[in-house]
């Protein structure tokens, strides 16, 4: 019982360590003329998908959206509040997550065994990093269009690609070609703190109860030679 309550704090702890290396990105933007700045935000959701999983790295980005909504300044240009979920950049603070959730799907838990030299562990994170990467246009770029026409500032597809997308795949392609590597060294390390404890733990329970009674086995027979 105190393992399993060890190994959750744990796994709590990871969370929140990721949830505060995405905060810290708010202070690494550079802001653009469309409204939609430049930040590494982004880069850190796809790694804490692409290390922790789908569950716990969604978990830490929705942690992260959070402790923004309530006002801590944790968004782009260390700004917070319910006022910038629902501004035009809302919808790709929303689309970080839904990125790292599809990170997390494709890729799965992280695991000791992984391969780092296995092609195929290569290959499967960049086909997640990608569509990850590509998933926080799909919330982001509507959104942006719909609050931009209900401020009297309406734009058309073509310019809505030229303010929010377009400027912003050179960067994409650096953090898409970081994240890769960064994964297939962390994934291993990470399923080292988050997933083995507990089947240790579990082992070392069912090999303390196999030796009380190989114990107890051994007890009774003597007991009963000394009769």
């Amino acid at each position: 019982m105190k393992s399993k309550r060890s190994q959750r704090i744990l796994r709590m702890t990871f969370v929140a360590i990721f949830a505060a290396i995405i905060s810290i990105g708010c202070i690494m933007a550079i802001p653009l003329p469309g409204g939609v700045p430049i930040s590494l935000q982004n880069f850190f959701c796809m790694i804490s998908g692409t290390i922790l999983g789908s569950f716990f790295g969604f978990f830490a980005v929705v942690v992260w959206i959070i402790i923004g909504a309530v006002g801590i300044p944790v968004f782009a240009n260390a700004t917070g509040g319910m006022a910038k979920l629902l501004g035009p950049t809302g919808g790709y603070i929303f689309g970080y997550a839904l990125g790292a959730l599809i990170c997390g799907i494709i890729l799965g838990s992280p695991k000791i065994s992984e391969n780092t030299k296995n092609w195929k562990i290569w290959a499967k994170i960049a086909v997640a990093a990608f569509i990850g990467y590509v998933v926080v246009y799909i919330p982001g770029i509507p959104w942006f269009m719909h609050v931009m026409a209900g401020k009297g500032k309406p734009q058309t597809f073509q310019n809505a690609l030229k303010i929010t997308f377009i400027p912003f795949i050179p960067g994409d392609l650096i953090k898409f070609f970081i994240t890769i590597p960064l994964a297939v060294i962390l994934r291993p390390i990470a399923a080292r703190y988050l997933f083995s404890s507990t089947k240790k733990s579990e082992e070392d329970e069912k090999n303390a109860a196999k030796s009380l009674l190989e114990n107890d086995k051994n007890d009774s027979i003597l007991f009963e030679e000394k009769k």
